[in-house]
């Protein structure tokens, strides 16, 4: 009757304990830190404001710690239930019967309360029946845990001893794998537990079960979080909207959603032509808005650019976006329309302080990044491909599964198969497309090293603008995607036949001839199959933007190659010609197709800029009385002209092409003053008077024949005399009247080229715009 008594005290303490409990007002996270419990001040919700910092749970047990008046017993809560258990089964192992040390374990079971009733009824009988040597060791493994849970709290902080909030699936399954096992094998460790369940009156069972746990289980969900975390560390790298309230410039109240629409489809129709990448389709207000407020705000910032009344709202928005640059960077936001954001910012960026200040570079190297880390650069193969063998060549690694990508872009459930899908898959690959034409445009005009790989899905992209949800653009993304991927082939084509005639010395003449053909037969063929994709009317005229970009091609190849060390001197003429005639061709498309330049980018301003330079400085190189050089300095102040319009376009544009226009006619007038003979440039008028050559207006002139070939002077004309001794308009001429105009004055240029500095390597780094001593710069 012993164990009866001690058994029904068991029972009055922990009555009054409940008597007692509302008296415990603080919670759990506030005593381990020992400071006051104070309320939440946010609605709905019972947590103090210590654990609302901390993300917890607010736990306030029903118990009160310490001792109780008139009780002289200082055991209280588990250590006061773990020896209640002790002292029940020492007596039950030495003196209590079999019947009566059931009857024991049976009113120690109903302390446990609704919790107890778990199954271990007989481990627990069989327990109690065995003696006390047997017993004991298993409760010194039991109470050291139980002890410092109770007490110890020196080593842990709060946010850690308490229980998460939130949990994921995996974690509670893993938990109650763990409990059920705990329970099977440690039936006096859950007696143990008896007095640290407490039952809340808002909450269920299953609440209970998992907001108070044993130290050890604490301890052992710590481990999982830690694994948990390693593993999403090393997880690929998935998508982060930056998309909310605080971010979304409507709700911020700097634009309304009428005007978002409008924007929109400004941006669609007048601008999509110089930024490649988006679809008109997909890439609506609506649809861009929930994706990415950089994104949105960027395409509605550029079109409210070009729109005379909307200056207010144009530096409103630009604004904006520079603070959402400084948010993505510091929060790590990515995804395809992060980049495609960064994109759309690059060709109307406004200059900063020096040449060198504006961010074009970094915002490519930014998107460059973000598309490597979601993987835009891997073909799209379905998995049963892959497990097929059957990819044709590539790499498995440089392969992706549709639905994986959906996936990492956040569209799991959407089927890769659907035209959502399709469209989802394939503005992954227009994103990465648009990237790699965007790195080598900006690489060329600036004189950079490529950074962005030639990746499988590059060098089969030649059909890939041949599809029933293809955009009006993606034959244009396409055309120069391919004369861009096909560059480096070329160039390592004219430095193996330079390098060769060292090796075995042959004609000059010969050489100069094999590079010629070598590189009209380059543009040749792309031309035959681009015109008749990408040109427009029944000549199939490109259009004067892409005209620009492909001639400014082939004055990159002649100013790559000029300086090549093993390059003959017949050689080295044709480079001098050939690349002056690109030179001029470019400026002259820039004038005749004004008209559809207004939106021009930044890069092709500084095309433009590179070919005066160009031309410049090599029509400077003249052993007698030429008009070429006044002529070509004619033509740079007309494309200094226009680049200062396009710049100005809206009194809110600030273009880069303004500040390149004023500095090249700075450049030309130093060069007219600083150049020594009776010929002076003419102005305009005066050389449209005196030259003959027939006019083409600038409205009726949109495009470029592909019938006219934009061949530099033949070899032949080296040495032909000149006969040209009028002024030449170089703005109103055809591509043949420019080549023959230069064929005609090629042999005035200094037959030993003993003016051009061929050693140096900065020869013609036209970006040094402080350092152009020849023109008093």
């Amino acid at each position: 009757m012993a164990a009866g008594t001690t058994a029904t005290e068991a029972g009055r303490d922990l009555q009054k304990q409940d008597n007692n409990s509302r008296r415990a007002a603080a919670c759990l996270v506030c005593r381990r830190s020992k400071i006051k419990c104070e309320k939440g001040r946010v609605q709905n919700d019972d947590r103090c404001q210590r654990c609302l910092q901390l993300g917890v749970q607010c736990v306030r047990p029903d118990f009160h710690v310490g001792r109780r008046k008139g009780v002289k017993n200082k055991r209280t809560g588990l250590e006061k239930a773990l020896h209640q258990v002790e002292q029940a089964v020492r007596r039950s192992g030495s003196a209590v019967p079999g019947i009566e040390a059931a009857k024991v374990v049976s009113e120690l079971k109903a302390l446990l309360g609704p919790g107890g009733n778990n199954g271990s009824t007989p481990r627990l009988e069989q327990s109690a029946m065995m003696g006390h040597n047997q017993q004991a060791p298993r409760l010194d493994i039991i109470l050291p845990d139980a002890s410092s849970d109770a007490g110890d709290t020196s080593g842990s902080e709060p946010d850690e001893m308490s229980i998460p909030q939130d949990s994921t699936p995996s974690q509670s399954h893993n938990a109650e794998e763990s409990l059920a096992v705990d329970d099977a094998e440690n039936p006096l460790q859950l007696l143990a537990r008896a007095s640290d369940l407490h039952v809340s009156p808002k909450s269920g069972n299953e609440h209970v079960v998992r907001e108070v746990t044993p130290h050890q289980r604490v301890r052992h969900s710590k481990q999982n979080d830690k694994i948990s975390e390693v593993e999403k560390f090393f997880k690929l790298s998935q998508f982060t909207l930056d998309t909310g309230p605080d971010l979304d410039p409507i709700e911020l109240g700097l634009m309304s959603v009428e005007e978002a629409d409008s924007l929109f489809n400004f941006f669609h129709r007048n601008l999509a032509h110089t930024r490649w990448g988006l679809d008109p389709a997909l890439y609506t207000a609506a649809f861009t808005r929930t994706r990415s407020a950089f994104l949105f705000t960027s395409i509605a910032a550029a079109a409210a650019l070009y729109i005379p009344t909307e200056g207010a709202l144009s530096r409103r928005l630009s604004n904006h976006c520079k603070t959402l640059v400084n948010r993505i960077m510091a929060d790590r936001y990515r995804s395809v329309e992060i980049i495609l954001a960064f994109m759309v910012n690059v060709p109307w960026m406004f200059p900063g302080k020096h040449s060198t200040d504006d961010e074009t570079c970094w915002y490519v190297s930014i998107a460059t990044t973000m598309a490597l880390d979601l993987q835009l650069h891997k073909i799209l193969v379905p998995l049963a491909s892959l497990e097929d063998g059957a990819l044709g060549g590539i790499a498995r690694a440089d392969c992706i599964d549709p639905r994986v990508a959906l996936s990492l872009d956040g569209y799991s459930d959407v089927d890769p198969t659907s035209e959502l899908g399709r469209r989802l898959l394939r503005r992954r690959e227009r994103c990465w497309i648009s990237l790699f034409v965007l790195e080598r445009g900006m690489c060329l005009a600036r004189g950079r090293v490529y950074t962005l790989p030639v990746t499988p899905i590059l060098k089969r992209c030649d059909q890939w603008h041949l599809s029933s949800i293809a955009d009006t653009m993606d034959g244009h993304l396409v055309s120069m995607a391919v004369l861009r991927r096909d560059l480096d082939d070329l160039f390592a084509s004219i430095r193996s036949i330079c390098d060769g005639s060292r090796e075995n010395p042959t004609d000059g003449a010969m050489i100069a001839q094999s590079i010629q053909l070598t590189v009209d037969k380059f543009f040749a063929q792309w031309q035959a199959k681009w015109g008749m994709s990408i040109g427009t009317g029944p000549q199939h005229r490109l259009p004067p933007y892409v005209q620009i970009l492909v001639t400014h091609t082939r004055l990159s190849i002649y100013s790559t190659v000029i300086n090549h060390p093993t390059a003959p001197t017949e050689v080295r003429h044709f480079f001098h010609a050939a690349g002056l005639s690109s030179a001029l061709n470019v400026m002259r498309a820039a004038i005749q197709g004004e008209g559809q330049l207004s939106s021009m980018p930044n890069n092709t301003a500084i095309m433009i800029s590179f070919a005066a330079c160009f031309a410049l400085r090599l029509s400077s190189q003249l052993a007698g009385n030429s008009n070429l050089a006044p002529s070509v300095r004619t033509l740079i102040e007309e494309t200094a002209d226009v680049l200062e319009r396009i710049g100005c376009v809206t009194k809110h544009r600030n273009g880069m092409s303004a500040l390149y226009g004023k500095y090249l006619k700075y450049i030309v007038k130093k060069a007219a003053s600083s150049t020594d003979g009776p010929t002076r440039p003419l102005s305009k008028s005066d050389s449209l008077s005196q030259h003959p050559a027939p006019h083409f207006p600038r409205t009726t002139q949109p495009g470029f024949n592909l019938a006219d070939p934009m061949h530099g002077p033949p070899v032949s004309g080296f040495m032909e005399p000149p006969i040209w001794s009028e002024p030449i308009q170089f703005s109103s001429m055809s591509d043949d009247q420019v080549v023959e105009a230069l064929s005609r004055v090629n042999n005035e240029f200094d037959p030993a080229m003993s003016m051009y500095p061929w050693d140096d390597p900065a020869a013609l780094d036209w970006l040094s715009w402080s350092n152009l001593p020849e023109f008093g710069v």
